[in-house]
């Protein structure tokens, strides 16, 4: 719970990076997965860099949901760094995806 002075729109935006953290959890633990179960060592290595990209991504929401609860209103930066980060890793993410769905697409065949 944030401080009274934060304000509900901080109480918001911290339960946000809260979710964010946790569906990038869950989702690292499905490319985690893929990891393990493919025979193709390409496949392994993209989804060991999107399960640290999904890690980073976590530890960045982690963070700036603790600054949110920790600080009175105003005292919070504007996270314009940790909100790239998440961006980046989220774009790493996705190209990965990309990947892997292409391997799954062509190893159906």
């Amino acid at each position: 719970m944030t401080s009274p002075e934060a304000g509900l729109a901080a109480e918001r935006t911290a339960l946000a990076w809260r979710r964010t953290a946790i569906s990038s959890m869950a989702n690292a633990v499905l490319f985690l997965k893929a990891a393990y179960s493919s025979d193709w060592p390409p496949v392994s290595v993209a989804a060991f860099m999107a399960t640290i990209a999904l890690l980073v991504v976590t530890a960045v929401c982690v963070q700036r949901g603790r600054v949110l609860h920790s600080h009175r209103r105003g005292a919070w930066s504007r996270g314009s760094r940790g909100i790239t980060a998440v961006a980046v890793a989220v774009g790493v993410v996705a190209v990965v995806a990309l990947v892997l769905s292409i391997e799954y697409a062509v190893t159906q065949r």
